[in-house]
């Protein structure tokens, strides 16, 4: 009879390679399977249990944290073939399966039967409540290629459906400053001594851009409707380089501009559930687009380049080739932009300019604070005025360009409506492309510090009622 799955056991890290004897009671021949659980059947090319096909143990995405009877693996799967979930313990060997229904857990407000949970891929994949026993139904998957199986045995029983599994077919991509963090799926590749290998051609990546290699278009999927367990579907990578999930791994980071190729090897092992993965970073092409630039005139050190006034602009994050800067200017103020802090290759405009005036130098119609925005990838310089935008838990929410700051002369101002970590970022409409955490920046001992092409920065906490006021000319900052 099934029975629905409320199983204890832990996950042993496997060694060697392993076969087992007819009826699988107990291992056979010098190598020895450990307890754990496995994936077995015709779907995967043997019916033994073998120490590579192990789960490991499951990262929970909501905590960053393994998570007590979950368990996940990336195996490669035949079409219309039958796999099943064994647990050996002791020699002995359990078997859990599961009805598999196709569903949809990604957003798609046009689709009535999505689940519509955040970050999650809009995508069909399988899910199940498991049940354990000899005449539990194998599992089957429709199109041959790499999966992403994850199970929770709620050992915790903290799940109301009970134990669940999910599988999700894996079309790798990567998804960084190459695409504004989007998804751009790679080239597979089946090779004959049976690994796989994704590959990506011409990845345009600024200097200290970054990436993550993803199994889907989404952030994570869900193992139940709580959303208590979520499964990570990305990769990211150690201070060694070793691929894996958890806080531990971090984007990938290119020290210098440029175009690469990127490769994503899969071999099925055992161990840790990236410990299957190796990839490879080649730049193809070196960025001739310069990594700075500079504004200079009267009201920016007095157009002497050894000055302290010229101002640095900042990189906009993931977008090689494009700065920028908020300044207060008057009908006085001239001014122009170099690469370098020197004559000979400064410049007042690249063509596609607007915003500005040029009589002589570069200046503006109105005193104001204003967006400074120099774009070489399209040449174009824009100056607009200033909007300055709050994002997050002060602000009650994560909707980009709802929470302005009031700008009067050379200060910009907000009251924080709820307590919580600070984030704020210059918003432009001449550039969309750009995402609000690429121009973002934040306080810091009293000054402005900007992400430029950097990590997240550390958080602030603030609280409800205080305000923050912003002087971006002499680059400093209060939170009272």
């Amino acid at each position: 009879m099934k029975k629905v799955l409320y199983f204890i056991s832990a996950l042993a890290l496997v060694a060697g390679f392993s076969a087992c004897n007819k009826d699988d009671k107990k291992p056979v021949g010098p190598d020895i399977v450990l307890d754990g659980f496995y994936i077995r059947g015709d779907a995967v090319g043997t019916n033994k249990t073998e120490s590579k096909y192990a789960l490991s143990a499951g990262v929970n995405e909501v905590e960053k944290a393994t998570r007590s009877g979950m368990y996940e693996k990336y195996v490669w799967l035949e079409a219309n073939k039958d796999f099943t979930l064994v647990e050996n313990s002791a020699g002995n060997v359990t078997y859990y399966g599961a009805d598999l229904k196709e569903v949809n857990y990604g957003y798609d407000e046009n689709d009535p039967d999505c689940k519509n949970f955040a970050d999650n891929p809009n995508m069909m994949i399988q899910q199940g409540f498991l049940v354990i026993g000899e005449s539990a139904p194998k599992m089957q998957v429709k199109e041959t290629g790499l999966y992403h199986i994850v199970l929770d045995n709620n050992k915790l029983s903290d799940l109301p459906d009970g134990a669940q599994i999910i599988v999700q077919k894996a079309d790798w991509g990567v998804r960084g400053g190459m695409n504004s963090w989007g998804f751009t799926e790679g080239t597979q590749t089946v090779n004959n001594d049976g690994t796989v290998t994704w590959t990506w051609e011409d990845q345009d990546l600024a200097s200290n851009g970054e990436f993550k290699f993803a199994s889907c278009d989404g952030w994570k999927i869900n193992l139940d409707q709580d959303g208590k367990v979520k499964a990570e579907v990305s990769f990211g990578a150690d201070s060694e380089g070793k691929l894996g999930i958890g806080n531990d791994y971090g984007n990938m980071v290119v020290e210098k501009a440029g175009l690469y190729k990127l490769t994503l090897t899969y071999n099925c092992k055992g161990g840790a559930i990236a410990d299957s993965f190796t990839y490879t970073v080649e730049m193809t092409q070196a960025s001739t687009l310069p990594e700075t630039m500079y504004i200079i005139g009267n009201d920016f050190g007095n157009w002497d380049w050894a000055s302290d006034g010229v101002v640095d602009m900042v990189p906009v994050h993931s977008h090689g080739g494009e700065f920028w800067a908020v300044r207060y200017m008057t009908t006085e103020t001239q001014f122009k932009f170099c690469s370098e802090k020197a004559w000979g290759k400064d410049f007042k405009g690249l063509g596609n300019d607007k915003g500005y005036i040029t009589p002589d130098n570069c200046q503006v119609e109105a005193d104001g604070l204003y967006l400074i925005y120099v774009d070489l990838v399209n040449n174009a310089v824009t100056v607009e005025p200033a909007n300055i935008q709050g994002m997050g838990d002060c602000f009650d929410n994560w909707d980009a360009d709802t929470h302005p700051f009031t700008v009067e002369g050379n200060l910009a101002t907000v009251t924080l409506p709820k307590a919580g970590n600070l984030r704020m970022f210059a918003s432009t409409t001449c550039h969309p492309s750009s995402d609000w955490w690429q121009m973002e920046f934040n306080i810091y001992d009293g000054k402005i510090v900007y992400r430029a092409a950097g990590g997240e920065q550390a958080a602030v906490p603030c609280t409800a009622g205080q305000t923050v006021s912003l002087d971006f000319n002499a680059g400093t900052a209060t939170i009272k």
